[in-house]
């Protein structure tokens, strides 16, 4: 596939191959010409390459397989585009800073509360702006960065979200966030075999890896971080039902912050690749933690999860009652069974360019069930697997 430079493409050319946005989004079929409104909405979303196999011609060609968009349409999916891409570098941008904030604890004994808030205030308002982005959590993948931090970075844009619909005020948000980003740290005392081992642990060594949450407890007291930190830390594995660890809290015991952490960090770990395992589908993850309801995790932040995320979260891939693939944009708080979508392909996997978004109260477009992995990289190729 050919990269060309949007600035040299001729409007009322067509080409003999599809055009691409980014190598995997269709922008146009053979049968669609380039116009000077495209190519300046493309331009003006900083769009400055396109993709193709074709040459420019100045006919069509016949290409039955794909539909083509408005102008409008295609402005609409260039906006999601680029604002799924500015939330990814805050994603990447993240990462990085808490994989140094590790190393500096680790090598020099630092850790800076006050470097900490500034950056986690980047991530509240990327919740605030952007919620439907920075909540595809399961598009986030990178291959550069050790799973302890992937998934304390997830597991604080999830409890911010969370928080945000538990209506915790601006300071507290910034200690819920703190906690939820460093809820493991203790598990750089243990050995490293314990928590970066890529085969299940002996019930002797899970018995020893609980010991994470009293160690990062002492951790954050020792920089005098402040106690509703500390304690969400601590008890961050404790149920409801008595059940958790390290003092088999109940569930009118538990910090507010902890109860948050546990449901955000359970989550964030079963959508994850793991040494051991696969990432588990959004759908599944879900369905799996509403089994632990009352159990493991608290009602009242299991209820702000699904107005987050729905039963089928942000991001997901979807059949509907008429047979087109759907992606999850949106979530409906009233039915999270009914999340708006958004249509990206046919009964037989043609890609629309069209960014139709549906009602899925509506019998036509009400959800089947969720895509399994193989039936979303059909029309779906992994998007974000960067490094």
């Amino acid at each position: 596939m050919n990269k060309l430079l949007l600035q040299t493409i001729t409007p009322g050319k067509y080409f003999s191959d599809k055009l691409f946005l980014d190598e995997k989004y269709i922008l146009l079929s053979t049968e669609t010409p380039m116009t000077q409104e495209l190519r300046s909405r493309l331009e003006r979303w900083k769009f400055s390459y396109i993709h193709t196999a074709g040459e420019p011609r100045d006919q069509p060609a016949t290409d039955h397989g794909e539909v083509s968009a408005s102008t409008g349409n295609i402005e609409l999916d260039l906006k999601e585009s680029t604002e799924f891409k500015e939330t990814y570098k805050t994603y990447i941008s993240m990462m990085t800073f808490t994989e140094k904030m590790i190393s500096d604890f680790v090598s020099k004994e630092e850790l800076s509360q006050r470097l900490i808030s500034e950056k986690l205030k980047e991530v509240i308002d990327l919740i605030k702006d952007r919620r439907r982005y920075a909540l595809r959590l399961t598009e986030f993948r990178t291959s550069t960065h050790n799973h302890i931090v992937d998934h304390a970075v997830k597991t604080s844009f999830l409890a911010v979200a969370l928080g945000m619909s538990l209506k915790l005020p601006p300071h507290k948000l910034i200690e819920l966030a703190t906690a939820s980003l460093l809820h493991e740290i203790g598990l750089v005392r243990l050995p490293p075999q314990l928590y970066m081992s890529n085969r299940k642990l002996n019930p002797q060594e899970k018995k020893a890896i609980t010991a994470h949450t009293v160690l990062g407890f002492k951790i954050l007291k020792q920089f005098s971080f402040p106690m509703p930190v500390c304690l969400g830390v601590l008890e961050c594995r404790e149920h409801p039902d008595g059940s958790g660890y390290p003092r088999g809290l109940t569930a009118e015991r538990i910090s507010v912050y902890a109860k948050i952490i546990g449901v955000s960090s359970a989550y964030a770990a079963l959508i994850s690749d793991r040494p051991h395992r696969k990432a588990f589908l959004g759908h599944e993850s879900i369905l799996d933690l509403l089994k632990g309801r009352g159990r493991n995790y608290d009602d009242g932040v299991l209820k702000a999860l699904l107005a987050n995320l729905s039963i089928y979260p942000i991001g997901s891939y979807v059949l509907l009652n008429n047979g087109a693939k759907a992606m999850v944009i949106e979530t409906n708080s009233e039915s999270p069974r009914n999340p708006a979508v958004r249509v990206v392909a046919g009964p037989n996997n043609e890609r629309y360019s069209s960014s139709q978004v549906v009602n899925t109260q509506e019998k036509e477009y009400q959800i089947v069930r969720a895509l399994s992995r193989e039936e979303k990289l059909e029309i779906a190729p992994e998007s974000t697997q960067q490094g």
